[in-house]
Protein backbone atom coordinates (compact mmCIF):
# COMPACT_ATOMS: atom_id res chain seq x y z
CA UNK A 1 0.00 0.00 0.00
CA UNK A 2 1.25 3.46 -0.93
CA UNK A 3 0.86 6.13 1.78
CA UNK A 4 0.64 9.78 0.72
CA UNK A 5 0.73 12.72 3.14
CA UNK A 6 -0.82 15.14 0.63
CA UNK A 7 -3.10 15.09 -2.38
CA UNK A 8 -1.43 13.65 -5.48
CA UNK A 9 -0.28 16.13 -8.12
CA UNK A 10 -0.82 15.41 -10.96
CA UNK A 11 -4.20 13.82 -10.29
CA UNK A 12 -4.48 10.04 -10.24
CA UNK A 13 -5.77 8.45 -13.41
CA UNK A 14 -7.88 5.36 -14.00
CA UNK A 15 -11.20 3.95 -12.84
CA UNK A 16 -10.42 4.43 -9.16
CA UNK A 17 -12.79 3.80 -6.27
CA UNK A 18 -12.33 5.76 -3.07
CA UNK A 19 -13.78 6.44 0.33
CA UNK A 20 -13.01 8.91 3.10
CA UNK A 21 -13.29 9.10 6.87
CA UNK A 22 -11.38 8.94 10.11
CA UNK A 23 -11.44 5.10 10.31
CA UNK A 24 -10.41 5.08 13.97
CA UNK A 25 -9.98 1.42 14.95
CA UNK A 26 -10.65 0.12 11.41
CA UNK A 27 -13.44 -1.91 13.02
CA UNK A 28 -15.93 -4.38 11.50
CA UNK A 29 -18.08 -1.57 10.13
CA UNK A 30 -15.12 0.16 8.49
CA UNK A 31 -13.93 -3.12 7.00
CA UNK A 32 -17.31 -3.79 5.38
CA UNK A 33 -17.13 -0.37 3.69
CA UNK A 34 -13.48 -0.80 2.70
CA UNK A 35 -14.26 -4.23 1.23
CA UNK A 36 -16.79 -2.53 -1.06
CA UNK A 37 -14.12 -0.04 -2.17
CA UNK A 38 -11.67 -2.84 -3.00
CA UNK A 39 -14.34 -4.86 -4.84
CA UNK A 40 -15.47 -1.87 -6.95
CA UNK A 41 -11.86 -0.97 -7.79
CA UNK A 42 -11.01 -4.50 -8.86
CA UNK A 43 -14.15 -4.79 -10.99
CA UNK A 44 -13.29 -1.54 -12.80
CA UNK A 45 -9.56 -2.20 -13.07
CA UNK A 46 -8.69 0.83 -10.94
CA UNK A 47 -7.07 1.49 -7.59
CA UNK A 48 -8.73 1.29 -4.17
CA UNK A 49 -8.12 4.54 -2.30
CA UNK A 50 -8.88 5.52 1.32
CA UNK A 51 -8.52 9.13 2.42
CA UNK A 52 -8.22 9.75 6.14
CA UNK A 53 -7.56 12.76 8.35
CA UNK A 54 -5.03 13.49 11.06
CA UNK A 55 -5.66 14.74 13.65
CA UNK A 56 -9.32 13.92 14.25
CA UNK A 57 -11.43 16.84 12.88
CA UNK A 58 -12.99 17.50 16.29
CA UNK A 59 -9.54 18.28 17.70
CA UNK A 60 -9.76 21.49 15.68
CA UNK A 61 -13.50 22.11 15.45
CA UNK A 62 -14.64 21.23 18.99
CA UNK A 63 -11.60 20.31 21.09
CA UNK A 64 -13.69 19.87 24.23
CA UNK A 65 -15.57 17.04 22.47
CA UNK A 66 -12.62 15.51 20.62
CA UNK A 67 -12.31 11.79 21.39
CA UNK A 68 -9.08 10.09 22.31
CA UNK A 69 -7.91 7.78 19.55
CA UNK A 70 -8.57 4.03 19.60
CA UNK A 71 -5.53 3.45 17.40
CA UNK A 72 -2.28 5.20 16.63
CA UNK A 73 -2.00 6.50 13.06
CA UNK A 74 0.43 3.66 12.34
CA UNK A 75 -2.13 1.06 13.43
CA UNK A 76 -4.84 2.80 11.46
CA UNK A 77 -2.72 2.61 8.31
CA UNK A 78 -1.89 -1.04 9.05
CA UNK A 79 -5.62 -1.73 9.30
CA UNK A 80 -6.25 -0.07 5.93
CA UNK A 81 -3.41 -2.06 4.37
CA UNK A 82 -4.88 -5.32 5.65
CA UNK A 83 -8.17 -4.67 3.83
CA UNK A 84 -6.46 -4.48 0.43
CA UNK A 85 -6.45 -0.71 -0.01
CA UNK A 86 -3.91 0.32 -2.67
CA UNK A 87 -3.38 3.97 -1.70
CA UNK A 88 -3.96 5.66 1.67
CA UNK A 89 -3.96 9.46 1.70
CA UNK A 90 -3.46 11.13 5.10
CA UNK A 91 -4.64 14.74 4.96
CA UNK A 92 -3.71 17.09 7.78
CA UNK A 93 -6.97 18.46 9.14
CA UNK A 94 -6.30 22.15 9.70
CA UNK A 95 -8.24 25.41 9.55
CA UNK A 96 -7.72 25.74 5.80
CA UNK A 97 -9.16 22.31 5.07
CA UNK A 98 -12.02 22.79 7.54
CA UNK A 99 -13.06 25.98 5.73
CA UNK A 100 -13.40 24.31 2.32
CA UNK A 101 -17.00 23.92 1.09
CA UNK A 102 -18.45 20.47 0.50
CA UNK A 103 -18.63 20.95 -3.27
CA UNK A 104 -14.90 21.75 -3.37
CA UNK A 105 -14.07 18.56 -1.46
CA UNK A 106 -16.12 16.44 -3.86
CA UNK A 107 -14.97 18.09 -7.07
CA UNK A 108 -11.34 18.88 -6.33
CA UNK A 109 -10.39 16.06 -3.97
CA UNK A 110 -12.53 13.00 -4.68
CA UNK A 111 -13.30 13.34 -8.39
CA UNK A 112 -10.28 15.51 -9.09
CA UNK A 113 -7.02 14.64 -7.34
CA UNK A 114 -8.01 11.06 -6.49
CA UNK A 115 -9.57 10.36 -9.87
CA UNK A 116 -12.58 8.63 -8.35
CA UNK A 117 -15.07 7.04 -10.71
CA UNK A 118 -16.87 5.52 -7.75
CA UNK A 119 -17.09 6.77 -4.16
CA UNK A 120 -18.26 4.49 -1.34
CA UNK A 121 -19.79 6.20 1.69
CA UNK A 122 -21.39 5.22 4.98
CA UNK A 123 -25.09 5.66 5.62
CA UNK A 124 -24.58 8.89 7.60
CA UNK A 125 -21.62 10.48 5.81
CA UNK A 126 -21.18 14.27 6.11
CA UNK A 127 -18.33 16.35 4.71
CA UNK A 128 -17.18 19.85 3.91
CA UNK A 129 -17.41 23.10 5.85
CA UNK A 130 -19.90 22.73 8.69
CA UNK A 131 -20.72 19.19 7.58
CA UNK A 132 -23.01 20.54 4.86
CA UNK A 133 -22.09 17.85 2.34
CA UNK A 134 -24.22 14.71 2.23
CA UNK A 135 -25.03 11.77 -0.03
CA UNK A 136 -27.45 13.80 -2.18
CA UNK A 137 -24.83 16.47 -2.96
CA UNK A 138 -22.18 13.84 -3.65
CA UNK A 139 -24.48 11.95 -6.06
CA UNK A 140 -25.39 15.15 -7.90
CA UNK A 141 -21.72 16.05 -8.45
CA UNK A 142 -20.86 12.45 -9.36
CA UNK A 143 -23.55 12.44 -12.05
CA UNK A 144 -21.97 15.54 -13.62
CA UNK A 145 -18.63 13.72 -13.69
CA UNK A 146 -19.95 10.42 -15.03
CA UNK A 147 -19.13 8.78 -11.70
CA UNK A 148 -21.19 6.79 -9.20
CA UNK A 149 -21.75 6.74 -5.45
CA UNK A 150 -22.37 3.54 -3.47
CA UNK A 151 -23.60 3.44 0.11
CA UNK A 152 -22.58 0.85 2.71
CA UNK A 153 -25.23 -0.16 5.23
CA UNK A 154 -24.28 -0.06 8.93
CA UNK A 155 -22.89 -3.26 10.42
CA UNK A 156 -24.88 -4.49 13.40
CA UNK A 157 -23.00 -6.60 15.94
CA UNK A 158 -24.23 -7.61 19.36
CA UNK A 159 -27.58 -5.93 18.78
CA UNK A 160 -26.29 -2.45 17.88
CA UNK A 161 -24.39 -0.62 15.18
CA UNK A 162 -20.62 -0.99 15.26
CA UNK A 163 -19.01 2.41 15.71
CA UNK A 164 -15.80 3.95 17.00
CA UNK A 165 -17.70 5.78 19.75
CA UNK A 166 -19.24 2.50 20.98
CA UNK A 167 -15.79 0.90 21.11
CA UNK A 168 -14.34 3.86 23.01
CA UNK A 169 -17.06 3.57 25.65
CA UNK A 170 -16.32 -0.13 26.10
CA UNK A 171 -12.59 0.51 26.51
CA UNK A 172 -13.18 3.33 28.96
CA UNK A 173 -15.30 0.90 30.99
CA UNK A 174 -12.52 -1.73 30.89
CA UNK A 175 -14.57 -4.09 28.70
CA UNK A 176 -11.66 -4.97 26.44
CA UNK A 177 -13.08 -8.33 25.36
CA UNK A 178 -16.31 -6.71 24.13
CA UNK A 179 -14.30 -4.01 22.36
CA UNK A 180 -12.18 -6.68 20.67
CA UNK A 181 -15.36 -8.36 19.42
CA UNK A 182 -16.37 -5.15 17.61
CA UNK A 183 -12.83 -4.47 16.39
CA UNK A 184 -12.42 -8.01 15.11
CA UNK A 185 -9.04 -8.21 16.91
CA UNK A 186 -7.58 -7.25 20.30
CA UNK A 187 -7.31 -3.58 21.16
CA UNK A 188 -3.66 -2.53 21.15
CA UNK A 189 -1.30 0.20 22.18
CA UNK A 190 1.68 1.00 19.96
CA UNK A 191 4.15 3.25 21.72
CA UNK A 192 7.74 3.96 22.66
CA UNK A 193 9.13 2.46 25.88
CA UNK A 194 10.21 5.35 28.08
CA UNK A 195 12.04 5.59 31.39
CA UNK A 196 9.85 5.54 34.49
CA UNK A 197 10.76 5.69 38.17
CA UNK A 198 12.15 2.10 38.08
CA UNK A 199 10.02 1.21 41.12
CA UNK A 200 8.81 -2.04 39.52
CA UNK A 201 12.37 -3.31 39.23
CA UNK A 202 13.02 -2.69 42.92
CA UNK A 203 10.10 -4.93 43.95
CA UNK A 204 10.96 -7.72 41.51
CA UNK A 205 8.58 -6.89 38.64
CA UNK A 206 10.34 -4.61 36.11
CA UNK A 207 8.02 -2.86 33.70
CA UNK A 208 8.14 -1.27 30.27
CA UNK A 209 6.47 2.13 30.54
CA UNK A 210 4.46 3.02 27.44
CA UNK A 211 3.68 6.61 26.47
CA UNK A 212 0.08 6.59 25.28
CA UNK A 213 0.23 9.89 23.39
CA UNK A 214 -3.11 10.61 21.72
CA UNK A 215 -4.46 7.11 22.36
CA UNK A 216 -7.17 6.68 24.95
CA UNK A 217 -6.45 4.88 28.20
CA UNK A 218 -8.71 2.00 29.20
CA UNK A 219 -10.36 1.92 32.61
CA UNK A 220 -7.75 1.85 35.37
CA UNK A 221 -6.84 -1.69 36.28
CA UNK A 222 -4.71 -4.71 35.49
CA UNK A 223 -4.73 -6.38 32.07
CA UNK A 224 -3.22 -9.45 30.40
CA UNK A 225 -1.89 -9.38 26.87
CA UNK A 226 0.95 -9.90 24.43
CA UNK A 227 3.85 -7.49 23.95
CA UNK A 228 5.38 -7.42 20.46
CA UNK A 229 8.97 -6.15 20.48
CA UNK A 230 10.78 -4.31 17.71
CA UNK A 231 12.82 -7.49 17.18
CA UNK A 232 9.71 -9.54 16.47
CA UNK A 233 9.39 -11.30 19.83
CA UNK A 234 5.88 -11.91 21.18
CA UNK A 235 5.98 -11.94 24.98
CA UNK A 236 3.21 -12.82 27.44
CA UNK A 237 2.65 -9.87 29.73
CA UNK A 238 0.58 -8.30 32.49
CA UNK A 239 0.00 -4.54 32.56
CA UNK A 240 -1.24 -1.92 34.97
CA UNK A 241 -3.02 1.14 33.65
CA UNK A 242 -3.56 3.79 36.27
CA UNK A 243 -2.08 6.31 38.65
CA UNK A 244 -0.38 3.88 41.11
CA UNK A 245 -2.27 5.05 44.23
CA UNK A 246 -0.09 3.00 46.56
CA UNK A 247 2.75 5.41 45.79
CA UNK A 248 0.62 8.56 45.78
CA UNK A 249 1.03 9.18 42.05
CA UNK A 250 -1.59 11.16 40.12
CA UNK A 251 -0.64 10.79 36.44
CA UNK A 252 -1.99 7.78 34.56
CA UNK A 253 0.43 5.57 32.68
CA UNK A 254 0.63 2.07 31.23
CA UNK A 255 3.26 -0.20 32.80
CA UNK A 256 3.81 -3.61 31.16
CA UNK A 257 5.62 -6.47 32.90
CA UNK A 258 6.79 -9.15 30.46
CA UNK A 259 6.73 -12.65 31.92
CA UNK A 260 10.03 -14.58 31.86
CA UNK A 261 11.91 -11.76 30.09
CA UNK A 262 14.99 -9.87 31.23
CA UNK A 263 16.06 -7.84 28.19
CA UNK A 264 16.22 -4.08 27.68
CA UNK A 265 13.28 -2.51 25.80
CA UNK A 266 14.06 1.16 26.41
CA UNK A 267 13.41 3.48 23.46
CA UNK A 268 12.00 0.65 21.35
CA UNK A 269 8.61 1.09 19.71
CA UNK A 270 6.53 -1.86 20.86
CA UNK A 271 2.95 -3.04 20.55
CA UNK A 272 0.86 -4.34 23.43
CA UNK A 273 -2.23 -6.36 22.48
CA UNK A 274 -4.73 -6.34 25.37
CA UNK A 275 -6.76 -9.54 25.64
CA UNK A 276 -8.40 -9.42 29.08
CA UNK A 277 -8.95 -7.39 32.24
CA UNK A 278 -7.93 -9.08 35.47
CA UNK A 279 -9.08 -6.56 38.09
CA UNK A 280 -9.57 -2.89 38.86
CA UNK A 281 -6.92 -0.60 40.29
CA UNK A 282 -6.36 -0.88 44.05
CA UNK A 283 -4.43 0.89 46.76
CA UNK A 284 -2.32 -1.32 49.02
CA UNK A 285 -1.13 -0.70 52.57
CA UNK A 286 2.48 -1.49 51.79
CA UNK A 287 5.04 -2.97 49.40
CA UNK A 288 4.58 -6.53 50.71
CA UNK A 289 0.85 -6.49 49.98
CA UNK A 290 1.47 -4.96 46.55
CA UNK A 291 4.13 -7.54 45.71
CA UNK A 292 1.81 -10.39 46.72
CA UNK A 293 -1.00 -9.02 44.55
CA UNK A 294 1.30 -8.58 41.55
CA UNK A 295 2.41 -12.20 41.91
CA UNK A 296 -1.26 -13.22 41.88
CA UNK A 297 -1.85 -11.03 38.82
CA UNK A 298 1.05 -12.71 37.02
CA UNK A 299 -0.43 -16.14 37.77
CA UNK A 300 -3.85 -15.03 36.57
CA UNK A 301 -2.35 -13.59 33.37
CA UNK A 302 -0.48 -16.84 32.69
CA UNK A 303 -3.68 -18.84 33.10
CA UNK A 304 -5.70 -16.54 30.84
CA UNK A 305 -3.09 -16.37 28.10
CA UNK A 306 -2.56 -20.14 28.19
CA UNK A 307 -6.28 -20.62 27.53
CA UNK A 308 -6.22 -18.51 24.36
CA UNK A 309 -4.89 -19.30 20.88
CA UNK A 310 -1.31 -18.22 20.30
CA UNK A 311 -1.06 -14.75 18.70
Amino acid sequence: MIVLDRLPDPALQGANCCTFGNFDGVHRGHRALLAMVVAHAKAAGGQAIALTFDPHPLRLLRPERAPRAIDSLQDRLAGLRATGIDIAVVLRFDAELAAQPAAWFAEEVLFGALGARCVVIGHDTRFGQGGTGDAALLRAIAAQRGATVASCAPVVWGGAEVSSSRIRKLLEAGEVEAAADLLGRPWRVQAEVVHGDARGRTIGFPTANLRLGDQLAPAHGVYAGWLHTAAGQILPAVANCGVRPTFGATTAQLEVHCLDFSGDLYHQRVRFDVVGRLRGEQRFDGIAALRAQIAADVAAARALLASLPAP
